[in-house]
């Protein structure tokens, strides 16, 4: 586990989109969820940090959102190259989702321990 203050960069596959997340405890755990929209967007795990600590460097307007089912979790994605870089968490909506596979330099074999896995099929919002 890293247990340091670590400053991220995370962009789109064409760069458009640029964030800067902060962590006050580095990657703690990465979250993979099974619910149909991360399953057939291969899976991908993400990071949940508060809204306060990412921020959107550039690429506003190349943002677009995408609302599904209970319309709480808005997802944010490219409209260049398509990629989804960060959600707003319904599970904790003080909360943004950074898409891990999009931070700059991250090893996903360095981070096997840490990562949970979420029933997102079986939401607890939707109980």
């Amino acid at each position: 586990m890293n247990n340091k203050q670590t400053n991220l960069k995370a962009s789109c596959h064409c760069g458009s989109i640029q964030l800067d997340i902060f962590l006050s405890n580095g990657i703690e755990k990465i979250t993979r969820c099974n619910c149909s929209i991360c399953s057939k967007g291969k899976g991908f795990g993400m990071i949940c940090v508060p809204i306060e600590d990412v921020n959107i460097v550039s690429g506003d307007e190349s943002i677009t959102e995408y609302i599904f089912n209970t319309a709480t979790a808005p997802h944010f994605f490219c409209i260049i190259c398509g990629i989804h870089t960060h959600h707003k968490s319904r599970a904790t909506p003080d909360k943004l989702c950074v898409n891990v596979a999009c931070i700059d330099g991250i090893n996903i074999e360095d981070y096997n321990n840490q990562i949970i896995s979420f029933d997102g099929i079986n939401h607890p919002r939707d109980l």
